[in-house]
């Protein structure tokens, strides 16, 4: 439990000094544009926004630590956030070789102005 507190600590710390301006939205909110290196491409309606992971992590199942680890991603993978009304988890979809996997991440080890 201390290791747990301890990471989070760490991850909160460092997501207060990150900074992650790659999202842009449209006025009405109903699409977005998001930026890969020079290329930018649409996103799906129910994106809210895009963001890179500050540490590598797990996409969970369902909202909660124990559950079932979809897939693993690191701080290269962008990951297109879906739902921000939990108070610990994004819902979110990763796309990994050429498949969509949506499930939770922690909402610690994202940005902190998302």
């Amino acid at each position: 439990m201390q290791k747990l507190i301890c990471l989070l600590s760490l991850t909160a710390t460092i997501a207060c000094t990150a900074c992650n301006n790659n999202n842009q939205a449209d006025a009405d909110g109903t699409s977005a544009v998001a930026e890969a290196g020079e290329e930018t491409y649409a996103l799906p309606a129910d994106v809210l926004t895009t963001a890179k992971p500050l540490i590598g992590g797990s996409l969970y199942s369902h909202p909660d630590f124990k559950s079932v680890s979809l897939v693993l991603f690191d701080t290269s993978q962008v990951i297109q956030l879906l739902d921000t009304s939990d108070a610990l988890f994004f819902k979110a979809r990763i796309n990994r070789n050429h498949e969509n996997y949506t499930g939770y991440i922690s909402k610690a080890i994202l940005p902190e102005q998302l």
